[in-house]
């Protein structure tokens, strides 16, 4: 149960362009869930504020209120834009703040291969595990290091079954032999 609510902060929509490239993009779900947060911990924290007044701890649960106010203020616009869209070329993961959006690309043609690490053991397979790299390496030797965010991590797996299909050489975490670096 408490699964399938994680699972919707990070819920996805995956489609193929007509271009061959692959969409990976946030859903209303997601946006819903976020708002369904807020709607908890605003209520909560605005009950214990009536429930407390005058007494000690009102104003930590009105602090708490206005601390909550970062979910609509700053995560829900920001979770509503987020994608990654991959093409045998080029990945393009858009994600960061409404005030302070961030896109990279990178371009996957001419690469040796792709090879998924991370510091430490082995990720437990949840949504939106932290800490996961991917190095692409260059023919020439250079690398190019992206460090997943939560969204991307929690739909690596989509993303690197897309770049093994298309022939190229994708070494996640899972393929290795003991699981890491």
């Amino acid at each position: 149960m408490l699964e399938t609510v994680l699972q919707k902060f990070y819920a996805a929509s995956i489609s193929m362009g007509a271009d061959g490239g692959m969409l990976v993009s946030s859903t209303r779900d997601r946006v819903l869930a976020w708002g369904l947060a807020f709607c908890l911990i605003g209520a909560a924290t605005l009950t214990a504020w009536l429930l407390r007044r005058g007494r000690p701890g009102a104003r930590i649960a009105l602090g708490m209120f206005a601390v909550s106010l970062y979910i609509p203020i700053f995560i829900m616009p920001s979770v509503r834009q987020e994608f990654i869209y991959i093409t045998p070329r080029r990945l393009t993961v858009d994600t960061g703040d409404w005030y302070r959006p961030s896109r990279t690309v990178l371009a996957l043609d001419r690469r040796d291969r792709i090879q998924e690490y991370r510091e430490g053991i082995l990720p437990a397979n949840l949504m939106g595990d932290p800490g996961i790299s991917w190095r692409i390496t260059r023919p020439d030797g250079r690398e190019d290091v992206l460090v997943l965010n939560d969204f991307f991590a929690a739909h690596r797996m989509a993303v690197a079954y897309y770049i093994k299909d298309r022939g190229f050489r994708m070494e996640r975490l899972e393929d290795r032999p003991g699981g890491g670096d």
